[in-house]
């Protein structure tokens, strides 16, 4: 556990000191927005890659943080610091709405459906709860947190503070799958049924990762919608969530680290594609399904192994896939 701890400790060092010395706004930029996406996705580990549960919903909760934040600063004057625990505790509490009639359900597609609705319907909501959110305008001119008279209104100071809150929601996370609440939930994964045969309430502690995951993507939101200025419902709806939970899947969906590492390539990688404007969204798409296919552990299966054990892993990988195809056409 420690050497995991320091290698990603070691990583946002790394990271922290390219971005100080860098001149470039715009790679500070993707660098804020995704540690902001870094946390959402921890969240969508959590609940998929520990306790099995597919979650199409996470943007929304995303929503609910930002909105939060912003309404609470816009309308009744509290400072970021104060929204925090309020929105967190809000989110918290609509995951286990959410959770409650939505695991009744035997997971797979139909927990997809319903988690994917329930996105929906905060999209609604958002939209027609005007004098709240704005409807369809949106709400502009949310301000940036303050310490005293300083504020985080500079690019490298609020990537910095994304980075404390990224590190503080790895840990935390971290502590939890290293606990016995994370064997639960790794039990849940692998055979629900085993875990219900020994008098475990599955029901009660897959609520309760549902919950976890909210609150992680609550506190997602509460950082971008400072970081953008300008939050609308559009900006909320579910295919932001599949590509949050792309980020997983690339990185490594049963690992944190693996969480982080796909939100910060996801996020980075179709900026680098944009030399070939033309074709950028179809190498995006053909990198991310050979990195599905020859890494079906994500890129942090990478993490420690030499030049040859890799190749050997993607050979081995290589050989698994025609033989698989073999066996189709047979």
């Amino acid at each position: 556990m420690k050497t995991k701890s320091s290698g990603l400790l070691i990583c946002i060092v790394l990271a922290v000191l390219v971005i100080a010395i860098s001149f470039d706004r715009y790679i500070t930029f993707l660098a804020t927005l995704s540690a902001i996406n870094a946390i959402a996705v921890l969240g969508i580990v959590v609940i998929s890659g520990y306790t099995g549960q597919l979650n199409l919903g996470q943007s929304a909760f995303v929503g609910i943080g930002a909105y939060t934040v912003a309404i609470m600063g816009l309308k009744y004057g509290f400072s970021f610091w104060v929204a925090i625990p309020v929105a967190a505790g809000v989110t918290g509490f609509f995951g286990i709405l959410m959770g409650i009639p939505a695991l009744k359900l035997k997971g797979g597609p139909y927990l997809a459906l319903v988690t994917q609705t329930f996105g929906e319907i905060i999209y609604l909501a958002i939209m027609n709860l005007e004098d709240f959110t704005g409807g369809p305008f949106g709400m502009l001119g949310i301000e940036y947190p303050k310490i005293g008279s300083f504020t985080f209104s500079g690019l490298k100071s609020y990537f910095y503070l994304c980075i404390v809150f990224l590190v503080i929601c790895y840990f935390v996370c971290r502590r939890i799958v290293d606990s016995s609440l994370g064997l639960v939930f790794t039990g849940i994964r692998e055979s629900e049924d085993a875990e219900q045969s020994i008098g475990i309430n599955t029901m009660y502690y897959k609520i309760m990762a549902f919950a976890i995951a909210a609150v992680l993507g609550g506190i997602a939101g509460i950082l971008y919608a400072p970081f953008i200025g300008y939050i609308s419902p559009d900006q909320f709806r579910w295919s932001p969530s599949l590509l949050l939970v792309s980020m997983a899947i690339v990185g490594g969906i049963n690992s944190l680290r693996g969480g982080i590492l796909g939100a910060f390539v996801l996020t980075f990688l179709p900026e680098m594609l944009r030399l070939t404007d033309q074709y950028r969204l179809i190498l995006y798409g053909l990198l991310v399904i050979a990195m599905l296919a020859l890494l079906p552990d994500g890129l942090i299966s990478l993490y420690g192994k030499s030049w040859s054990e890799v190749r050997n892993m993607l050979s081995t990988r290589i050989r698994a896939l025609r033989s698989r195809k073999i066996t189709q056409t047979r």
